[in-house]
């Protein structure tokens, strides 16, 4: 869809965009294989949840490309030396690059959720606003579904840094900056800039790159789980939940 704004073709799927989204699709028609009056409740809403990952992907993806070729066209490092032009392929880069994160983090969320149900972790009994990560706390800890934790809590290690940086920067855009949260930005702000009130804007290639991790580290989670989900169905019949 947003390749569209850049007169280009509709994405063909690749790398790990596609593994996911093909272990999605293939968990989706085993439960599409149930004829319909079978399906039971937990059946059902299975498939519309997994139909859903499959649109926030695609959505995530696009935002994240979108963000990428507005931010190739900024060159300039101070907003004053901008052209009126530039200016405005800055802010569309922003406003791609924030609704990335948002999202980025709304899908990993949904995944802990899902897995939270699936296999009936009961995480909300130990956090009851709990997220993809206190899932993964909750499974490591506990010892649960070993095979899938370990993959999952290897991949969030290896993603640490990009991905606190990328929640902070959430953070700061969907909660109200308090007093102390706003002095701390001022400080760093003075600290970078030495004073100068000019604006200089953030290193964009730094700031794509934890960007492209974190979705790769998103697609990659999305690709275990779905193909973990649908193995353990084929081997231990519909919707046995027992740990490994």
């Amino acid at each position: 869809m947003l390749r569209s704004l850049f007169h280009e073709p509709a994405r063909a799927d690749q790398g790990l965009l596609k593994t996911a989204n093909e272990a999605i699709v293939h968990y989706m028609d085993m439960l599409r294989s149930i004829p319909p009056e079978e399906r039971n409740l937990q059946e059902r809403r299975y498939l519309i949840w997994s139909g859903s990952f499959l649109r926030a992907l695609d959505e995530l993806e696009q935002s994240q490309y979108a963000a990428k070729r507005c931010g190739a066209k900024v060159s300039k490092i101070f907003l004053d030396e901008m052209s009126e032009e530039e200016r405005e392929e800055y802010h569309r880069h922003l406003y791609f690059y924030k609704n990335a994160i948002i999202r980025l983090f709304s899908i990993l969320d949904k995944l802990g959720h899902f897995m939270n149900d699936r296999f009936r972790l009961k995480t909300e009994e130990i956090k009851a606003r709990y997220s993809y990560f206190t899932v993964l706390r909750n499974m490591h800890e506990n010892k649960l579904y070993i095979e899938l934790e370990e993959q999952l809590f290897a991949l969030k290690n290896k993603n640490r840094e990009p991905v606190d940086r990328l929640r902070n920067e959430r953070n700061m855009e969907i909660h109200t900056i308090n007093a102390d949260l706003l002095d701390d930005l001022l400080r760093a702000a003075e600290e970078k800039q030495g004073y100068d009130e000019r604006h200089r804007i953030d290193d964009i290639p730094s700031r794509l790159r934890d960007l492209e991790e974190a979705c790769d580290m998103t697609y990659e989670a999305a690709g275990l789980i779905f193909s973990y989900i649908a193995k353990l169905t084929q081997s231990s019949g519909r919707y046995d939940t027992d740990t490994d």
